[in-house]
């Protein structure tokens, strides 16, 4: 049987007569019409003329206020301290709750905490602001807009700690003021634009890791080259003189006038480079058993920190980081092992593994002493390799950056159950002051 067009008569299924074209254009209706374009047009304009003038930018501000309800501590002089770090953490929170959920709330972007100092009511506190509002906007407006919101919070908001109304001073500044007070700060991330970069930006993307995808995603990240040799080793800027980085990477040789250092997400061409003036090897660092695989490496002239070289934070010995927390290593060694290093830097998400997992048999069988962190998956796939050693692992506490391994040894690279080893950094603390003051 075939299957033909069924035939509808014209009493089931009615003829709809369609206007022909030209009878549509009357002069009303062409008129309507006119209008309607032009009004869309203009709207359009407006819209485009809104966005391009009432584009939003970055403001920055000073903010100095006092606290009563805490008393001093001398560690709050030390910014890399466990006491600076909680209780600016705090003060931090307590801002992004001051300007969050107050009118235009969605204005405020981030605040750092420069510096805690003594006063006879309790502390000082000096303070970065970062807002967005239109570019329109002076930074007056904006600074009694913010002053308004802030006096209206301590109003009605329960605060946990308690600010002198008085005392609250509000100064704009500019984006390259707000950059040198950030630098007094370690291990913040800035985009070219001086944004903060959050971590979520530097998702899973060194093996099965992928490119960076922007220059200051990892500003502490170096290249240390042997000169006419090329790149040996990753290391990481402490200081704006002092780089972090592992023992073995100067088996070779020592003298440090045959070294250079850059940084930047490329190796060639470089964003920074520099001269190597002083090498500290540790004393009891052990070629065979690879503990205290830990050394420093001395600029001869000092980095000016930016956005694209920065340093990271050294972490507080008392730091501890449970199985399975996620950190980042970055490096521009192979991506295969015994590949060839990569010109371009690279990063990976691992996870810290447990020493007692480490240290079973079947995956490096007690060889994990305790001056050493494990990281990356039981299941292998995602590893450091050669070329990344001396180069950093950092951990993200609410955007603040802070090394908590360096890149030593391990079998092969990304290999099951033979997951990466790294120095564990808080356990050579005072080592990293004694010989450096930090």
């Amino acid at each position: 049987m075939m299957y033909g067009p069924v035939e509808i008569s014209e009493a089931e299924y009615p003829r709809v007569e369609y206007q022909r074209r030209q009878q549509f254009w009357d002069p009303i209706r062409l008129a309507l019409f006119t209008l309607a374009i032009v009004a869309i047009i203009g709207i359009s304009i407006g819209i485009v003329t809104h966005f391009v003038v009432e584009d939003d930018k970055s403001f920055y501000y000073l903010a100095s206020f006092k606290v009563t309800n805490i008393k001093y501590k001398e560690n709050y002089a030390m910014r890399s301290s466990r006491e600076f770090t909680e209780r600016s953490h705090q003060i931090e929170r307590m801002m992004s709750r001051i300007f969050r959920r107050s009118s235009g709330g969605g204005r405020f972007i981030k605040s750092h905490v420069i510096k805690i100092s003594p006063d006879e009511q309790g502390v000082n506190i000096l303070m970065v602001l970062m807002f967005r509002y239109p570019s329109t906007d002076s930074t007056e407006i904006i600074r009694k807009k913010i002053e308004r919101s802030f006096y209206q919070s301590l109003k009605i908001k329960q605060l946990p700690l308690t600010i002198n109304k008085p005392s609250f001073t509000l100064t704009p500044i500019d984006s390259k003021k707000m950059r040198n007070l950030l630098n007094s700060r370690c291990g913040i991330r800035m985009t070219s634009s001086n944004m903060p970069l959050p971590a979520s930006s530097s998702t899973e993307r060194i093996v099965q890791g992928r490119e960076t995808a922007m220059e200051g995603e990892w500003p502490w990240q170096a290249s240390l080259q042997l000169i006419g040799a090329g790149h040996q080793c990753g290391a990481s800027l402490i200081s704006n003189t002092w780089l972090l980085t592992a023992a073995h990477c100067f088996r070779r040789n020592k003298d440090p006038s045959q070294w250079i250092v850059t940084f930047g997400t490329t190796i060639t061409p470089p964003a920074v480079k520099r001269s190597v003036g002083k090498i500290i090897l540790h004393e009891n660092y052990h070629r065979e058993t690879n503990e205290n695989d830990i050394a420093l490496a001395q600029l001869t002239t000092r980095v000016e920190f930016s956005n694209i070289v920065q340093r990271v934070c050294l972490p507080d010995s008392s730091m501890k980081l449970p199985p399975k927390t996620s950190v980042f290593v970055t490096g521009f060694g192979s991506i295969v092992d015994d590949g060839p290093t990569q010109n371009k830097l690279r990063q990976a998400r691992v996870e810290t593994i447990g020493t007692d997992v480490c240290n079973r048999k079947d995956v490096y069988d007690g060889l994990v002493t305790p001056g050493m962190l494990c990281a990356g998956f039981m299941e292998g796939k995602v590893d450091a390799c050669k070329g990344d050693s001396g180069g950093p692992l950092v951990y993200d506490n609410r955007d603040i950056w802070y090394i908590v391994g360096i890149v030593s040894w391990g079998q092969s690279c990304a290999l099951p159950k033979k997951p990466g080893v790294y120095t564990r950094v808080t356990k050579y603390r005072d080592w990293i002051a004694s010989k450096t003051g930090i």
